[in-house]
């Protein structure tokens, strides 16, 4: 299986897309352990192209991207990580 990317290159020929697609951090389930990976880029965009308007986003996904949810107002992996965990009850 190749390794899941949460920040691949956009394809956009009128310009970058606003965030990326995710799952709603409350919808995780529990099932799968938790990776997470902060966003890069300038400040404005993730390392794929992906514009946020902030560069404090991360990434919280399980393996193989089945569940994937970008996070901000963290400061670390765990951090992000915690919060999906809080936000879906603790799963």
């Amino acid at each position: 299986m190749p390794r899941f990317n949460p920040f691949r290159r956009v394809n956009s020929r009128y310009g970058a897309p606003m965030g990326r697609p995710s799952d709603y951090p409350e919808n995780y389930s529990g099932a799968g352990k938790l990776y997470a990976r902060h966003g890069g880029g300038d400040g404005y965009y993730d390392r794929g192209g992906a514009y946020w308007g902030h560069g404090d986003i991360y990434a919280v996904w399980t393996r193989g991207g089945a569940f994937c949810a970008y996070v901000d107002g963290v400061s670390s992996p765990q951090a992000a990580i915690a919060k999906v965990q809080r936000l879906s009850g603790g799963a």
